[in-house]
């Protein structure tokens, strides 16, 4: 049994099944220490000073930006805004326009502007607590979206020195940022906050747990990550090619089995790559059969090149694994690409190994026809056609084809010991003959 927590396989059985569920996230050296970045619970405190909008006039000019903001029409509201800032006297007012004219460059992509009047609004003091932070986040944000990621970064550590109860969205953004930056081990426990806020962009933020894992060397816990992303993403066929490549690294053939027959089972490990992958771990792990099941399945599905050289490994797996019948066939096959005898002797060592002499003829005569034999292998087809014929009691055809076994050095010397053999034998059996024949005639009859 593979000693996998998730992916149990017994070896030379085809099935492999689940575990069950993700009941946790997943735990590494660098996730075990992971702490919000923030209070989960209570309240922003009451702001002091943040005042009210005395000015009638102002306020109506507030009202009429945000109505036309509302509406679309960014650059109405902009003017309106720009107005009230350049000719009220009432600070509060202008605090909350500056806010206001900050959300509508955004809205028009000018970000640039859209931060100027952030800060402005921040700087004013007439802004509640609360405000001010997502004020923060929304710079970083504009910053995030010119790419400055080293800015976006700078702004989101403000963002949650102040924030209480941040969405885990808030964290996937923190995680991705340090991640496009390079900042990993940064990256790493903000990802697995969001996570556990449950948060709605799990494939992101798994695949940015298991980069930073690889690329921090850490290939232990990028095999946790990988493994919860393989139960999670059953369908998603990077998450197991990456799991595959982690086994890989860390030298567990039987766990890159294991993954390699569940992709298969699940219906993304499809491809001519994959079932020739499959085909060579069943194969390096002594399990023939499997090793030429799962590559003839690819054949016969049209994935798999159907070529000499794919028919061959088949037969060679199922020669090794004893199914003669699966060799056989695949033999078959691989001969139809080939003027060659050479898998026809295969195929009459098989049926010779098992006392089939008469298939194991038929075989070795279809070799020597075709011709295209090694040497050496056509001395022993000739040889082991002439045992086959003799084990048939075709001896004087056995005679013959061993005296062609015998121009062949290598089997020459066993040629001529069978011929002797079976000159010996008959001889034998003759005298025998002709003294039961003596025996049975009676006195008087047949002689002088």
């Amino acid at each position: 049994m593979i000693n996998m927590k998730k992916l149990p396989i017994v070896l030379g059985v085809t099935g492999l099944l689940f575990a069950g569920s993700a009941l946790a996230l997943p735990q590494t050296k660098y996730t075990s220490s992971c702490k919000p970045l923030a209070p989960t619970e209570g309240n922003y405190e009451e702001s002091k000073g943040v005042g009210t909008i005395t000015s009638q006039s102002a306020f109506k000019k507030i009202t009429a930006g945000n109505e036309a903001y509302a509406d679309g029409n960014y650059n109405e509201s902009i003017a309106i805004l720009k107005d009230l800032i350049a000719n009220s006297g009432d600070k509060v007012a202008v605090g909350r326009a500056h806010q206001l004219l900050g959300v509508n460059y955004q809205a028009t992509e000018n970000y640039k502007a859209a931060r100027a009047s952030f800060l402005k609004a921040i700087e004013s003091g007439f802004l509640r607590k609360q405000d001010v932070v997502q004020m923060r986040r929304v710079i970083a944000q504009t910053y995030t979206i010119e790419e400055n990621f080293t800015q976006a970064i700078s702004w989101m550590k403000k963002y949650f020195e102040d924030v209480i109860k941040p969405p885990a969205n808030s964290y996937a953004a923190f995680a991705s940022l340090n991640y496009n930056n390079g900042n990993l081990r940064e990256s790493i426990c903000p990802a697995y906050i969001a996570l556990q806020l449950g948060s709605s962009s799990k494939k992101p933020l798994y695949s940015m747990l298991f980069g930073a894992h690889i690329k921090l060397n850490d290939n232990a816990g990028a095999e946790v990550v990988g493994e919860e992303m393989v139960e999670l993403f059953p369908a998603e066929k990077s998450v197991y090619n990456n799991l595959f490549a982690v086994y890989s690294r860390r030298g567990k053939h039987e766990d890159m089995l294991a993954l390699a027959e569940l992709a298969r089972m699940n219906g993304v490990w499809t491809s001519e790559t994959n079932y020739k992958q499959l085909a060579a771990l069943f194969a390096n792990n002594k399990t023939p059969q499997l090793a030429a099941d799962r590559l003839k399945e690819g054949i016969e599905a049209g994935v798999v090149e159907s070529n000499e050289d794919n028919w061959k490994r088949v037969a060679d797996n199922y020669f090794f694994a004893k199914d003669l019948e699966g060799a056989v066939e695949a033999y078959d096959k691989a001969s139809s690409f080939t003027s060659s005898g050479k898998y026809d002797y295969k195929v009459g060592i098989m049926y010779q190994d098992r006392d089939d002499y008469r298939n194991a003829v038929a075989k070795y005569k279809a070799a020597i026809r075709k011709g295209g034999l090694r040497d050496g292998d056509l001395g022993y087809a000739y040889m082991n056609l002439g045992m086959s014929q003799f084990r048939l009691g075709q001896e004087d055809a056995a005679v013959a084809t061993m005296q062609q076994a015998a121009k062949y050095p290598k089997v020459a010397r066993n040629a001529n010991a069978y011929i002797k053999y079976i000159g010996d034998l008959k001889k034998m059996k003759e005298s025998i003959a002709a003294m039961e024949l003596q025996e049975s005639t009676p006195p008087g009859e047949g002689g002088e």
